[in-house]
């Protein structure tokens, strides 16, 4: 039996509408105040913005928006979907507590894609109009920026790497992945709750639904993984991370 897993990305904090304190967030480590002064995060916290909490399928924003700041995942979790011209989405990226998104409406003042939330989530916003000015009070914000979208590249490569690995590969990175931003979040790295769909899953790493379920089962068998509906523990962790040829 698993003993309080994690919900995956879900940080179980009270919300409150409108009450933003960058002060008291347990995301300090991981959003943008990370390395910032007490007075610079005091400079952020007095123009960050709360908003609603969101059910699973609901939109953050859509594609088309206009672009109104970017936004930090306060609890929960979203992905960033983007629709080809048969109208069929594509799951570009998971977003978890302390990660930002909103970077898709910077170059055209629109989003290029849509922000769904995955389960119940709250957000923060450094809104549009705030952020030139923050950037000239808070030097430092600009480097935590720059740090955040270093990181989205860093991803995004390893996804355009991945995805020409075998289905093997993938699911094995997805899940190592996973379990080590959990950790960098404080939760359980090696017990945890899937938000997503086992479709989902496969339509983020481009696979087959059936092959999803049928390597998931696999890495069950070979007592990598313990598999109980959206609840996944990783039994051996070594050997998972070996079919990546991944070093401890």
């Amino acid at each position: 039996m698993l003993r309080n897993p994690a919900s995956v990305y879900l940080i179980k904090q009270p919300v409150k509408n409108n009450q933003v304190n960058c002060n008291n967030c347990s995301l300090d480590n991981i959003c943008l105040p990370r390395g910032l002064s007490q007075t610079e995060i005091n400079d952020i916290s007095e123009v960050i913005k709360a908003r609603k909490v969101l059910q699973r399928g609901e939109f953050i924003y859509h594609e088309g928006d206009n672009f109104k700041g970017l936004l930090a995942i306060k609890s929960g979790s979203a992905k960033l979907v983007a629709n080809d011209q048969h109208g069929n989405e594509h799951i570009l990226n998971i977003l978890l507590p302390g990660e930002l998104l909103g970077f898709d409406g910077l170059a055209e003042e629109k989003h290029s894609c849509a922000a769904i939330a995955l389960e119940t989530t709250s957000f923060c916003v450094l809104p549009a109009e705030s952020m030139n000015e923050l950037f000239q009070n808070v030097p430092s914000l600009t480097r935590e920026i720059f740090r955040h979208t270093g990181e989205k590249m860093t991803e995004d490569k390893n996804q355009l790497i991945l995805s020409k690995r075998p289905a093997e590969e993938r699911l094995a990175y997805f899940l190592i992945s996973l379990s080590e931003r959990l950790k960098r979040r404080g939760f359980s790295a090696s017990e945890f709750k899937l938000s997503l769909t086992r479709q989902e899953i496969g339509n983020h790493l481009g696979l087959a639904l059936e092959t999803v379920s049928r390597l998931l089962k696999k890495f069950q068998d070979e007592q990598l993984i313990l598999v109980q509906n959206r609840f996944i523990t990783i039994t051996d962790q070594s050997a998972l991370k070996k079919l990546l040829q991944v070093e401890e």
